[in-house]
């Protein structure tokens, strides 16, 4: 018994290392280069990694690849550099549209990371004095604030000094990659569920490695998963599209983030990994991944919602899609928080799923 405990407190604090070391590189959609490169650091120098040339990578993981592809996103959401003004300051842009209306808001004041081609520059968006505004200039500002009026200052004089710092327009824009513990073994941080998800599946592999009697599956980090695919109604993420192409997946299990403790009917942080399905009741993957977290002792809560765009691409029968998610509260905010438990759990069903007898 004490042995289980000693390995399962080892277990966690690997996850906890993984998680820390994604959680410092900036990862914006279209600037995915820099966080594939670390994941590729981190898996098994024996492990060969595939690229789709959209910034997508993946191994196949456990035996002899099957018809299963366990997919999380590369990017997150941030902003860009759109301009340099002539004094110096840099003006702002998002590749993508934003997860939410107030998205931007949590910018004014804020001090931000540029990232160059000469390595991160500080700076810190600019906010003016409140109490030396007229109430329709603070109502301005602070309610309907928008990237028109948000300026970054990096301590320049002028756009050569500026330049000179390696800042160049498209710059990746992000929140210093602050990490803190709370209570209950919660972690915050701005964009910290999508690293916390992409980390739970560099520790499925790092746990299949070398295991040959595990099912075999393609485990994927998708870029660009914030830019939708061309088309009319639902569109589906051009990162996830693009990984269905080239892999063909019979069984998908996309990993993800919902956001958790907005009331009654929420999921919750704490209680574990959400199973999301497109339709109640009964299907083959859904009934092998709640095998597999009822087999790992995990608890699991479970959604019927619409498919997201990263499952969009796989649900076409006689395909199968389930997306199992990380909660998190303050979703889409800078302060991200996610349960270690969460993650954990979510890990032990996927690295289950993959076991012999995991897939049926």
């Amino acid at each position: 018994m004490a042995v289980c405990v000693l390995s399962a407190a080892a277990g966690a604090a690997d996850l906890k290392t993984v998680t820390k070391e994604l959680f410092a590189v900036p990862s914006t959609t279209g600037n995915e280069d820099m966080l594939a490169a670390k994941i590729r650091a981190l898996l098994p120098a024996d492990l060969a990694v595939e690229a789709d040339g959209l910034g997508t990578i993946a191994v196949r993981a456990g035996g002899p690849a099957g018809p299963t592809l366990i997919l999380a996103a590369l990017d997150g959401y941030g902003h860009m550099v759109s301009g340099i003004t002539p004094d110096g300051y840099l003006t702002l842009d998002r590749p993508v549209a934003p997860p939410h209306a107030r998205f931007d808001a949590f910018l004014l004041g804020q001090p931000v990371i540029i990232s160059t081609a000469k390595g991160p520059v500080q700076g810190v968006v600019s906010q003016p004095a409140m109490h030396l505004l007229t109430p329709e200039r603070r109502k301005t500002l602070v309610e309907g604030f928008s990237l028109e009026n948000a300026y970054v200052d990096i301590g320049v004089r002028s756009e050569k000094e500026a330049r000179a710092k390696g800042v160049e327009l498209l710059d990746a824009v992000t929140y210093p990659a602050v990490w803190t513990e709370l209570a209950g073994d919660r972690w915050a941080g701005p964009g910290l569920g999508l690293k916390a998800a992409a980390a739970g599946l560099v520790a499925v592999t790092l746990a299949l490695s070398g295991r040959s009697d595990a099912e075999g599956a393609v485990v994927c980090w998708a870029a660009q998963t914030k830019f939708a695919a061309r088309g009319r109604g639902a569109r589906p993420a051009v990162g996830a599209a693009r990984a269905k192409t080239r892999w063909q997946p019979a069984r998908t299990i996309v990993v993800d983030v919902v956001a958790a403790d907005k009331g009654e009917g929420s999921p919750a942080t704490g209680r574990g990994p959400v199973l999301i399905v497109a339709k109640d009741g009964p299907s083959a993957l859904r009934q092998a991944v709640e095998a597999a977290a009822a087999a790992a002792g995990a608890s699991l809560q479970v959604l019927t919602a619409p498919d997201s765009s990263l499952a969009l691409p796989f649900a076409a029968a006689p395909a199968e899609v389930v997306t199992l998610a990380l909660p998190v509260r303050f979703l889409n905010t800078p302060s991200e928080v996610v349960a270690a438990k969460d993650l954990q759990a979510l890990r032990d069903v996927l690295e289950r799923f993959l076991r012999p007898g995991g897939i049926k």
